[in-house]
């Protein structure tokens, strides 16, 4: 009989980061069908079923606006569910994986990043290391928290190992249309100050397969699947960070705060932000508030507890980036040490087996 396996989540580094391995993982698996809910969020692409319907193991596919009338309003879906099933959480808000499992009365688990909640609904929470261990396992009924290791690192895993050709920068925009628009004219600063004093270096671009990036005379586009070329990474931060990391990439984080007013914000701050007059302001103080706050914003130095990879932050200009990638670019000592530090953070792949295995036992 087959049972159903519904995957909740809802923005880009979710899907392919944390979706991507388990669908892929539970495609190995006979007797399972993967359902994708996709729920609301404010930092979604847009592109977002597109993208999934390429994901290997999705058989369907519910978007956020028939999510809403299925769960709210009580619609009714084409799909048509099995008797048995679960349902796993892999991003967004905790509560739409609670309301799914609830109106299909089937068990829900969850894979935490950032917190907990509902702890005596869902069946067993997964976590990727020890901090996380220790510090769920404080909130939730004894053995409900499981160590299976970082699904990110399993996303990553088919793709080629790092071979680092000579002198090549790779520049990450990100995946929505504010972030592209916000960084491509400054990263393309950044490659005209590099490129003024060393002219050997080559220059590529990443390119979503959300959003595509915008053309930087003088750079070529690629995909992520293509940067291990790179000797060196320049990125903002995201679930990015953790999947360069993953395979061993150099990477530096930037994170300008020179136009903070662009960058959405989360539920209520996100509509006191579109107050005319004072929004910008406030998007402003908000911004600098959580930078200030923030010890660090790349997954891998989370991860570490440490800077590995370094962060510019705030208010910077575009030849603060420019210096530090050209004195990486020339300590290859420094490079190969940060690979090892990255990839021994990040940890090793196994996670969506040991999920998959966890609740195929539970059903």
């Amino acid at each position: 009989m087959i049972k159903d396996i519904v995957l909740v989540a809802n923005s880009p580094g979710e899907l392919s980061a944390l979706v991507a391995p388990i669908a892929a993982e539970l495609a190995h698996h006979a007797g399972y069908r993967v359902v994708l809910v996709l729920t609301p969020c404010q930092y979604t692409s847009g592109f977002e079923v597109e993208y999934s319907r390429r994901l290997k193991g999705v058989s369907q596919i519910i978007t956020a606006g028939e999510y809403r009338n299925w769960v709210i309003m009580n619609h009714q879906l084409k799909v048509r569910f099995a008797e048995r099933g679960a349902v796993i959480f892999l991003g967004g808000d905790l509560l739409h994986a609670m309301l799914v499992a609830k109106k299909l009365n089937y068990p829900a688990y969850a894979y935490l990043n950032e917190r907990i909640a509902w702890k005596n609904f869902f069946r067993k929470f997964f976590v990727a290391d020890e901090a996380a261990l220790k510090k769920f396992a404080k909130l939730a009924p004894r053995g409900k928290v499981t160590r299976v290791g970082n699904l990110m690192v399993d996303s990553v895993e088919p793709l080629k190992k790092w071979a680092p050709e000579k002198n090549v920068i790779t520049f990450m925009p990100g995946s929505r249309q504010w972030e592209i628009d916000y960084m491509t004219p400054f990263y393309r600063q950044v490659i005209e100050l590099i490129r003024a004093d060393f002219p050997h270096v080559r220059f590529q671009v990443v390119s979503s397969p959300f959003v595509k990036a915008r053309p930087i005379e003088g750079a070529r586009t690629v995909n992520f699947e293509e940067i291990g070329n790179s000797e060196l990474v320049v990125t903002i931060p995201g679930t990015n960070t953790a999947k360069i990391a993953a395979r061993g990439i150099p990477l530096i984080v930037v994170f300008p705060l020179n136009h903070p007013e662009v960058i959405p914000l989360e539920g209520l701050a996100d509509l006191l932000g579109k107050v005319p007059v004072m929004g910008k302001p406030f998007k402003r103080w908000v911004a600098h508030l959580v930078n200030s706050k923030t010890q660090f914003f790349a997954l891998p130095n989370q991860k570490a507890g440490r800077e590995i990879a370094p962060e510019i932050r705030g208010r910077i200009e575009p030849e603060t980036v420019a210096l530090r990638a050209v004195e990486l670019l020339s300590d290859l000592d420094r490079r190969q040490t940060m690979s090892r530090d990255l990839i021994a953070a990040l940890g090793k792949p196994g996670a969506a087996k040991k999920i998959v295995e966890e609740i195929g036992a539970g059903l």
